[in-house]
């Protein structure tokens, strides 16, 4: 199924062509209002500027990781396709370290590059993980590459980042449990 991945104002939309259905979606939290907006902020807004549906704490699985929060800022798309979009806003509470984005990256498929595709989103109730979609050259349809603007590779200590993965999920899939790599699982996030 070919994929591709276009921008409109410097934001990323990912189109999906399948079977006649066009999906065209934005990742919440990373709008722009002109095309001079082409370098990413530093850091994203506050926490509290977008009301979170998920959030947890770094645990050890992950030795280098700092402390950090993760938010769930969306999990949006359209329920006749089975493609959403997931937003996760990490917050490095550390007071030395960065977080680099490699260090959420899939250990299970090989991805063409190391990025944030580590995600994964779990049915409980058929026992199934969904990783982030891998278009026809093995790239992630996620956060990592730099023609993807706005990005930030490094989440440095006391600024928080806002990263996506885009997935295909069963339609019928109403909730699912977020696991990221260093961070315990976010239970019960609703699928948009």
């Amino acid at each position: 199924m070919p994929m591709r991945v276009a921008r409109a104002s410097g934001v990323p939309l990912v189109v999906v062509c399948s079977m006649g259905t066009l999906l065209m979606v934005a990742p919440a939290g990373l709008a722009s209002t002109s095309p001079q907006e082409t370098q990413p902020p530093q850091s994203t807004p506050s926490a509290g500027s977008t009301p979170s549906l998920g959030s947890s704490q770094t645990n050890d699985e992950i030795d280098d990781l700092p402390d950090a929060t993760a938010d769930i800022i969306g999990l949006d798309g359209s329920k006749s396709s089975g493609f959403v979009s997931l937003t996760v806003r990490i917050t490095n509470k550390g007071t030395s370290k960065d977080i680099h984005y490699a260090q959420f990256e899939n250990p299970t498929y090989l991805y063409r590059e190391a990025v944030f595709s580590g995600i994964s989103l779990i049915d409980d109730e058929k026992d199934n993980r969904h990783h982030p979609v891998m278009d026809e050259h093995d790239y992630c349809l996620c956060s990592g590459y730099a023609p993807r603007l706005p990005f930030s590779a490094f989440v440095r200590p006391g600024e928080s980042v806002d990263y996506w993965a885009m997935y295909h999920v069963p339609k019928e899939l109403n909730t699912v449990d977020v696991k990221i790599p260093g961070f315990d699982p976010i239970e019960d996030v609703p699928v948009g």
